[in-house]
């Protein structure tokens, strides 16, 4: 009778532990919905794929016919494709049908065709060289089926200077930024309520120092270690896994600087919303989980559902795993990635302003 009286009394208890009830079953339901979104997407169907048609004959149509199956082809002209491809980012590649295929083919005279790619985009990049087999052997139906390959296809990188990645150049970038935005979360949240615990904070209440100063000094702190972080776990892939690092140094501890300054700023709000150290952790843990996989943390940013990567474009890690990309795969100049420089900072002063203004300490 004791023990039931003991259990009805814990099980009371836990009943009263908001915090609990969601670290036991809203995340494993949002990681779960996120995850399962993600895997049932779109297919290859998604992929967009800008091709220039300079031929115009059957052969080029029967082509551009099978990528419309499999594919989101769009037939636009050279500039425009190079812009979604090498600027935007938007197409995994472009194809360029060169003038007098069709006529070459059907006297059995072999044409070059140009796959213009990015290989940052290496898993999308695949499935078109697979698509392309498929393709090259409805045009064969319209010549004779027994005659040499007459279709060649030469690859050139548009973005950078390799024509293949592999898996753990993403993995690497996408885990490093994932386990340091981890650290500073629960760091920055358990730093700010230990306060409480200490009695620092009561003595803080009375300094001649603002709150945001307060707050600012102690992110500055945490910043210095999470950009240390990062470029270890980076260089760390480099080496044990040669992963490139970029053509300019400064240019990739200047991104990972404003990566975690994005990312510090932001656990301020987790600081906020958790009021009491118990909080901290599936807060915490659904704050991570949700921003890794909306970020491309986990898988390609790409591979995502178009609703998620609408979402996506709104928080600090995809643009941190952009930023990435252009330094490390793309060999880009600060220059060149400024923008998305510009968007982390901004990001990270807005979550600062709207951290700090309602961080509160349970004893005021």
């Amino acid at each position: 009778m004791k023990l039931l009286r003991i259990m009805l009394k814990d099980l009371r208890l836990i009943s009263r532990d908001y915090s609990a009830f969601v670290s036991i079953l809203i995340v494993p339901l949002v990681i779960i919905f996120v995850i399962a979104e993600t895997q049932s997407g779109e297919g290859t169907e998604s992929i967009v794929f800008p091709i220039v048609n300079e031929d115009q004959g059957p052969v080029a149509n029967a082509l551009i016919k099978v990528f419309k199956q499999h594919l989101k082809v769009i037939e636009v002209d050279r500039s425009a494709a190079e812009r979604l491809v090498a600027i935007e980012n938007t197409a995994p590649a472009m194809l360029v049908l060169p003038g007098g295929m069709s006529k070459r083919y059907l006297t059995e005279k072999p044409s070059t065709v140009e796959l213009l790619t990015d290989p940052a985009q290496w898993e999308a990049l695949q499935a078109i060289r697979v698509i392309f087999l498929l393709a090259d052997r409805e045009a064969a139906s319209l010549g004779d089926p027994f005659s040499e390959e007459l279709l060649e296809l030469k690859e050139r990188n548009l973005t950078g200077k390799r024509l293949k990645f592999s898996s753990l150049e993403q993995n690497i970038p996408g885990f490093s930024v994932m386990f340091v935005l981890l650290s500073l979360i629960f760091s920055v949240a358990f730093g700010l309520r230990e306060e409480e615990a200490w009695g620092t904070s009561a003595r803080l209440s009375i300094a001649p120092v603002t709150q945001e100063t307060v707050l600012g000094g102690k992110l500055l702190a945490r910043m210095v270690v999470g950009t240390g972080q990062l470029l270890i776990l980076l260089v760390f892939g480099h080496f044990a896994y040669g992963l490139s690092l970029g053509s300019s140094p400064a240019t990739l501890v200047l991104a990972a600087t404003c990566i975690v300054f994005s990312m510090a700023c932001f656990s301020v709000i987790v600081a906020a919303l958790a009021r009491t150290r118990e909080q901290i952790i599936p807060i915490g843990l659904s704050a991570v989980f949700i921003l890794a996989a909306l970020g491309g943390l986990w898988w390609p940013f790409f591979e995502q559902p178009k609703w998620m990567q609408a979402i996506g474009q709104g928080v600090m890690t995809s643009w941190s795993m952009f930023a990435i990309q252009d330094v490390m795969l793309r060999d880009r100049t600060l220059v060149q990635i400024a923008p998305k420089l510009a968007f982390l900072i901004g990001y990270g002063l807005i979550s600062f302003a709207i951290g700090s203004r309602f961080f509160r300490y349970a004893d005021k």
